[in-house]
């Protein structure tokens, strides 16, 4: 009965069980089964990315300070996010409920998947469903806070109907570690690319790597707000799920991603460019800052940089498997579909960038190509300026600054510009579409530059790459030379090195919220435009300081959560008085 509901409508990827006659008594029968039920927890990413302006993803990227809300006058649940509010109440639901039907697939998993009887695979499998329960763990903590616990499969139908309690702060964050642990012990030690479930799925690598960015957020964000020297993760008992005295320190962090760095295959790729869809062969030719940059696109399959990833495809069949972040982080649609703006496609407009952001980039880092390697300046790169058109579609927020990483692309072909276009062969050939149709675009969770960047963290700069730190050999990468090691030399290089791929938020969080504050208030007074109109970025309701000191940077539970819980789950401080929501702009 459990496993008929927790299946039910997911016939796209189950659809050799027969519901019926499976159960969790019989199922998985064989390595096929096996493989379907954890492709089942995979899919979840996907169908949680479906409505982008609901996903964390999106919303660590306007939350923090390198990109404003943006989008259209009626976007209000965007431009509340950069601000630190609310408009809707079960904004993030979209991303809430697959997330946990991913912790309850994993769960199913890990209790299943004992009967695959050859050991590799089943190691690697059982592996997975770990690491992908501790993720969406982690990154509902990260959101929420003290979500709630959902640890094993119920034995009843009436346990299964008990709403989870919230678990502690030390609960969530050992079942997380320990979810990780297990999965880097069980998990076989093959490449990347020799992953023997499939390409692109979980691997022991990631595991590491997971485990340092969850420690260190962990002991950064909790030690400023708890008032605490907090040093190492607590750890549960997998098979009881309670808090055992054992714990992760930070020694046992660092040799996992020493194993990753020396076994795991992945590599930093020779061109921070190559990485980036607008080096696609179609766009670059006549895409003026990109055509004389040696080299197309490293795409997702053969990346060795890429590490866990939402992996998309163009499959037409199904619009849930395509990335849609590229469309929602689009310059706003156009009315004429001109060269306007060209080589971007077109889209809803939201994360436009701080332009303080553009402005201190080459004094932090003079000569950094990572600049314009990750900002398009409508000024700085249409080759006339006065032919783009400010505040089309009632676009909100806008800077004339676009973040370049996830964007979909459009081509001339001759003086014609299509916005979407296929062909491409070496992208797939007919049918592959990288405009904002079908964008098969993977968004990086994980990339390996982060995990040598965070060796360099917690390692105060040891030398672990080609004989370099790992943050100079990031450095090395774009032609920067070493630089001496620095907690504020680490944390500008971490801003550089991974602009707009969602991670700066928290790593503002975990630097304390002093930092914060800071960094979230440079975005006060810079040049804007709402529906053409000038203006400059100001505080709405109570202002970027008192919404963070007020919430410490947690997003509102969905209300219908709270309701469904009877009392169970109460909303987060900071959320439940009328200055927490936004109405319109001011």
């Amino acid at each position: 009965m459990l496993f008929t509901l927790l299946f039910a409508g997911c016939e796209q990827f189950l659809d050799t069980v027969s519901y019926t006659e499976s159960n969790t008594s019989n199922f998985p029968a064989s390595e096929t089964d096996a493989m379907q039920l954890v492709t089942g927890i995979y899919s979840v990413l996907n169908q949680a990315s479906y409505e982008p302006s609901a996903h964390s993803f999106i919303a660590n990227l306007t939350m923090s300070d390198e990109c404003f809300g943006g989008g259209g006058q009626d976007d209000y649940e965007i431009q509340a996010y950069d601000h630190l509010l609310y408009f809707e109440p079960n904004a993030q639901l979209d991303f809430w409920t697959p997330y946990y039907a991913g912790i309850v697939r994993a769960n199913l998993a890990i209790a299943n998947l004992d009967k695959v009887q050859d050991e590799a695979m089943r190691n690697q499998l059982m592996g997975e469903a770990y690491f992908l329960r501790s993720y969406f763990l982690f990154d509902l903590a990260q959101q929420f806070g003290d979500v709630p616990l959902v640890k094993f499969v119920p034995n009843s139908v009436d346990e299964a109907s008990e709403y989870p309690t919230p678990g502690t702060t030390e609960e969530i964050y050992g079942t997380i570690a320990a979810g990780l642990k297990e999965a880097i012990a069980i998990m076989p030690s093959n490449t990347w690319d020799k992953c023997i479930s499939g390409k692109r799925h979980a691997t022991k690598w990631d595991a590491e790597a997971l485990l340092a960015r969850v420690y260190l957020f962990y002991t950064g964000f909790y030690s400023d707000k708890n008032g605490a020297n907090i040093t190492t993760l607590p750890l549960i008992d997998l098979e009881t799920g309670e808090i055992i005295n054992s714990t992760i320190g930070k020694d046992e962090v660092v040799r996992g991603l020493e194993d990753c760095i020396a076994n795991s295959g992945h590599k930093l790729v020779s061109d921070f460019r190559l990485m980036w869809p607008y080096m696609n062969s179609a766009t670059k030719p006549q895409y003026a800052y990109a055509k004389d940059i040696p080299g197309t696109w490293i795409t997702d399959d053969v990346n060795p940089e890429e590490m866990f990833s939402i992996c998309y495809s163009n499959i037409a069949e199904s619009s849930r498997n395509r990335n849609k972040f590229d469309q929602y982080l689009g310059v706003r649609k156009r009315s004429n579909y001109g060269v306007n703006a060209f080589p971007f496609s077109r889209g809803y407009g939201m994360a436009t960038v701080n332009p303080y952001v553009w402005e201190q980039w080459d004094k932090e880092e003079p000569g950094d190509i990572r600049k314009m390697a990750s900002i398009y300046s409508v000024d700085v790169e249409m080759a006339d300026p006065s032919k783009y058109t400010w505040g089309n579609d009632q676009q909100m927020e806008e800077t004339g600054f676009w973040q370049k990483k996830y964007q979909a692309w459009g081509f001339m072909n001759g003086s014609t510009f299509f916005y979407e276009f296929s062909s491409v062969p070496e992208y797939g050939g007919a049918g592959t579409d990288l405009g904002r149709g079908h964008s098969l675009q993977n968004v990086q969770i994980i990339r390996f530059a982060d995990v040598l960047l965070m060796h360099s963290e917690l390692t105060d700069g040891k030398a672990i790459y080609n004989g370099k730190s790992g943050m100079n050999a990031v450095r090395a990468r774009v032609g920067l030379p070493d630089k001496a090691y620095s907690v504020d030399a680490l944390r500008m290089e971490r801003k550089h090195e991974l602009a707009f791929e969602g991670i700066r938020w928290n790593d503002m969080r975990r630097y304390g919220k002093a930092y914060a504050i800071k960094a979230l208030e440079t975005q006060l007074g810079q040049p804007i435009k709402n529906n053409s109109a000038a203006t400059v970025m100001k505080d709405q309701n109570a202002g970027y300081k008192a919404r963070y000191e007020a919430t410490w940077g947690f997003r509102p539970f969905p209300q219908s959560e709270i309701s469904l819980s009877n009392g169970v789950l109460k909303q987060n401080a900071g959320w439940t008085d009328a200055s927490a929501q936004y109405t319109n702009w001011k």
